[in-house]
């Protein structure tokens, strides 16, 4: 049985992606352009999306639909964040660091 996909693997194509978001795969194209969303690329140059660029797609439709910000605020937003995510990690690492050495002291 093979084991399910990360929920950052690259796995569906537009066409797929744009189904399971009900909007059309030119909505996904100008995410894209606008560098909001950046799916994989194959070899061949198709693009992959992610679960989470999934997610991220969700997200720019409800800061733009239902929140009224317009495309440059829902950069900065899903920038910022990233960002923090990122924080958050490094966060994490350190504590664990720190909780490693203070067992080994």
């Amino acid at each position: 049985m093979q084991a399910p996909h990360s929920y950052t693997e690259p796995v569906f194509i537009i066409s797929v992606a744009s189904d399971i978001l009900g909007i059309h795969p030119q909505t996904l194209r100008f995410y894209e352009r606008e560098e909001l969303v950046i799916p994989q690329r194959t070899e061949a140059g198709q693009r992959l999306y992610s679960q989470k660029d999934l997610d991220d797609v969700r997200e720019i439709r409800v800061l733009t639909r239902e929140r009224g910000v317009n495309l440059a605020g829902v950069k900065i937003i899903l920038e910022m964040r990233a960002h923090a995510a990122q924080l958050q990690e490094e966060n994490q690492a350190l504590l664990r660091r720190l909780a490693e050495r203070g067992d080994s002291a």
